[in-house]
């Protein structure tokens, strides 16, 4: 009898083991989709296509229709029943607009301005109809550096240092990678904690996280990041006083799930004023937001970066609301010779949406780090990331943590310790002001790093 439930019970875990889909997203020339959107009709689950428009994530054994989205592509939809790991491509059609009903006539005003006018008094319904929620988040940063100039302010950057940068000779690679997987939890008017349960910095046992940009075009004043990027702000296609900032263009209509889904070309009135420029879909009837992909550029006060993209999908997670399923920020810069670029992705899955928390569930810890937060395994990345990594990240994190090993073991004598604080040198106040101080406290119990940026190039 034992044997039995014994051979009953592994039959039963195998039957249930989650299994893994996979696969890619082209369109019909065959050119890839980056960060598309992949998700499970009817619930809040899925992921999001990498920057090569590879995807990847588990469903317990079972028959599920999985919807693929891409902004300015069709949605299409695939039926399946997984009992082992399977691959299933999409290819997307690009969108059909419907322009048929509508006649613009010469002189009449488009009807993109009507269609705003309904968002904007919707605006603030929308700002404030989630009264509290909690989502699981994932979220993957990268920046990597496409050109280093040998010298910078005269400066010259030695071999060694582009090496420890993980730097190829013509100064390109990955200077900055991390992932995390963490719980959100989010009350009106201003109320956040994050639960942090796992995150990973290639080369690095630090956290390297910091709090998602939550970005909403449903506040009239936008800030992105923070205030550095621009001070003010930037102004919202959909604010209160949007009409006197942008110009607006009707592309068409789309159908979706029986919506019908109004597209329109956001354009600014005037240069150098805190303004997008891009596409936003508006779902017609309801006037919410099903979609954007808008841009800031140095003509929109942007300071710091030279370009910004912001794209965000959003799913319904009942029948009445809709929430963020994808935020995908995309920078570039170029200064002093440096050509630097990044992606930062966020996947929201499994939304609860609540009246309110616990009147002492907020406090003062705004961030909570599990006590393993960065000590999980790489075989727990590979089972949990809902993302699939690229080639390159996949070196980096090889190169870069092999590399970290090797010198984590390195001080584990106190020999060579005090070897690594003689080689580090003594502090200089002059490196302050050109090549920023990084410092190294060995330790057999305790060691930890800080870093100050230099002030001339920061400034």
């Amino acid at each position: 009898m034992k044997l039995f439930f014994t051979i009953l019970l592994l039959s039963w875990v195998s039957f249930s083991r989650a299994q893994k889909i996979n696969g890619m997203v082209t369109n019909e020339s065959g050119e890839a989709l980056p960060f598309s959107s992949i998700t499970v009709k009817g619930t809040s689950k899925g992921t999001s296509a990498n920057n090569q428009a590879k995807f990847s994530f588990t469903l317990t054994p079972g028959k599920y229709i999985i919807v693929c989205q891409s902004i300015g592509y069709e949605t299409q939809e695939k039926q399946i029943e997984n009992k082992t790991d399977i691959e299933i491509n999409f290819t997307l059609k690009r969108l059909d607009f419907s322009l048929n009903e509508v006649v613009i006539k010469t002189g009449a005003e488009d009807p993109a301005y009507e269609i705003i006018r309904q968002a904007i008094r919707k605006r603030s319904y929308y700002l404030n109809e989630v009264k509290a929620f909690k989502a699981d988040l994932y979220g993957k940063d990268l920046i990597k550096l496409r050109s280093l100039p040998k010298r910078i302010l005269g400066k010259k950057i030695k071999d060694a240092d582009r090496k420890d940068m993980g730097l190829d000779s013509a100064g390109k690679g990955i200077i900055y990678l991390s992932e995390s997987q963490s719980v959100l939890y989010r009350q009106l008017p201003e109320k956040f904690k994050l639960e942090v349960n796992s995150s990973r910095v290639s080369g690095s046992n630090s956290f390297g996280f910091t709090f998602p940009a939550v970005i909403s075009l449903y506040n009239n004043n936008v800030q992105v990041f923070s205030e550095k990027l621009n001070p003010r702000g930037f102004i919202s296609p959909i604010a209160d006083g949007a009409l006197n900032y942008y110009r607006y263009k009707f592309l068409g209509t789309f159908w979706e799930n029986g919506n019908a889904i109004n597209s329109i070309r956001v354009i600014p009135r005037r240069k150098y004023e805190p303004l997008f420029n891009g596409i936003i879909n508006i779902e017609d009837g309801e006037w919410r937001i099903h979609s954007f992909d808008l841009w800031l550029t140095k003509t929109a006060q942007l300071q710091l970066l030279d370009s910004l993209q912001v794209k965000q999908l959003y799913l319904p997670v009942s029948n009445a609301t809709w929430m963020v399923k994808n935020q995908v920020i995309h920078f570039s810069l170029k200064q002093l010779g440096i050509d630097i670029t990044g992606n930062f992705l966020t996947v929201y899955n499994d939304y609860e949406i609540k009246e309110k928390f616990d009147r002492k569930f907020f406090d003062r810890i705004v961030i909570k780090y599990d006590t393993a937060v960065n000590k999980k395994t790489t075989d727990y990345w590979d089972s949990v990331r809902p993302v699939p990594l690229e080639p390159e990240e996949l070196q980096d994190y090889y190169i870069k943590d092999s590399i970290f090993r090797r010198a984590q073991d390195s001080v584990l004598t106190s020999s060579s310790i005090d070897s690594l604080k003689k080689r580090q040198g003594r502090f200089k106040p002059q490196d302050i002001f050109l090549k920023g101080i990084s410092r190294t406290h060995y330790s057999l119990q305790h060691p930890y790093s800080y870093r100050i940026e230099p002030f001339i190039p920061s400034l």
